[in-house]
């Protein structure tokens, strides 16, 4: 939360109080340890990286990947709104058309004219929630004391600074609903095992972000030097529906939507394949381009990728994992190379330790 400007104090104080309101069980002396169903501790593959560090990157900054709306300059201003609403919710809402207005938009579309509440249920509620109880394995599976206490801490650090880098675009309401609401539903949601279980085994609901890279020469939004790309939050769903096992419907969600099928290629890998849309601009989501994705998994730890036509104005996006190429050590490198939509050439490359890479950005 630094690299925000933030204050942590009246962060911690804020989110402290969120906390105890909505689901004070979390907060308990001797909690329940959270069972595995989401965290993999793999030496491969997309799950080979996935920490809370990582995770925080991830979620905080995924919407880079659609410049038309969002940015990264202006932060601490941003901030200092973003604190406002929060801290004034009825007023934020009334300035946005009151508070039936506010249900109409972000929570129940009774009027079904707006589009707001889409991203609050899939990518604040079910997928805030995944990343959550993910977040709280991983912490419980390295002996952290506390672990969905802290789990929920971190992911509402990771919500509040979302909602700073997507403030330049988005109403004084959308803030309120993701942090006061949908966020801490997600995680109430995913505190119960059954709800788990169910997403884990039955939905084979999965997150599959990609691999966050940093170009410290290329000029970010604000003119400064320093860059994140690369960087973005999605998941995946391949439910055991039909009674089919090895091919299953497949649908990949987050800035850009795909739905198709995935296929049984051994006992252990799945190839998965995908059309649909890409965000272009999110104030009017009629803006969109078509895409589509190829996607290779082992034990839903995402080993490949390559997406077509998708965000971030790219017009071919691949990703290697790390565990691919060389031996399954801290080492392992990730790869990632992008085609821009005019031909700029950029590429980044990881190892598994490490949150993030390093890139070059074609034309920075």
């Amino acid at each position: 939360m630094v690299c925000l400007g933030i204050p942590s104090t009246k962060l911690t104080f804020l989110l402290l109080v969120i906390l105890c309101l909505v689901f004070p069980g979390t907060a308990r002396t001797g909690e329940k340890s959270p069972r595995g169903y989401f965290y993999k501790d793999l030496d491969y593959g997309s799950e080979s990286q996935f920490n809370p560090l990582s995770s925080m990157i991830n979620w905080t900054f995924d919407t880079l990947q659609v410049p038309a709306s969002f940015s990264d300059n202006q932060l601490q201003e941003r901030w200092n709104t973003v604190w406002k609403n929060l801290t004034n919710p009825g007023q934020a809402v009334e300035s946005t058309g009151g508070w039936l207005a506010f249900i109409n938009r972000q929570v129940f579309p009774y009027k079904m004219s707006e589009m707001d509440w889409i991203p609050n249920y899939t990518l604040h509620l079910f997928g805030g929630g995944l990343v959550y109880r993910k977040n709280a394995e991983w912490l419980e599976a390295k002996g952290a004391p506390f672990p969905r206490l802290s789990a929920a801490v971190l992911c509402m650090m990771a919500e509040v600074a979302q909602e700073v880098v997507e403030k330049g675009t988005t109403r004084p309401d959308d803030e309120v609903a993701d942090v006061f609401i949908f966020r801490p539903l997600g995680i109430l949601l995913f505190s119960f095992d059954s709800v788990a279980r169910y997403s884990a085994n039955t939905l084979h609901f999965a997150e599959w972000p990609f691999q966050p890279m940093y170009d410290p020469s290329a000029l970010n939004s604000s003119g400064a030097r320093g860059k994140f790309t690369n960087v973005g939050e999605n998941f995946v769903l391949r439910p055991n529906y039909f009674g089919l096992k090895e091919h299953r419907p497949f649908i990949f969600f987050g800035m850009t939507v795909l739905a198709g099928l995935s296929h049984k290629i051994s006992m252990s890998d799945s190839l998965s394949w995908g059309v649909g849309a890409a965000i272009v601009q999110t104030q009017d989501p009629r803006k969109t381009r078509m895409s589509g994705g190829l996607f290779w998994d082992r034990n839903d730890s995402l080993l490949a990728s390559v997406i077509f036509n998708g965000t971030d104005n790219l017009a071919v996006r691949l990703n290697i994992y790390p565990g691919i190429v060389g031996p399954r050590k801290w080492w392992s490198p990730g790869l990632y190379v992008g085609i821009g939509d005019r031909g700029e050439f950029n590429v980044g490359l990881t190892i598994r330790l490490l949150p993030v890479g390093l890139a070059k950005i074609g034309n920075s």
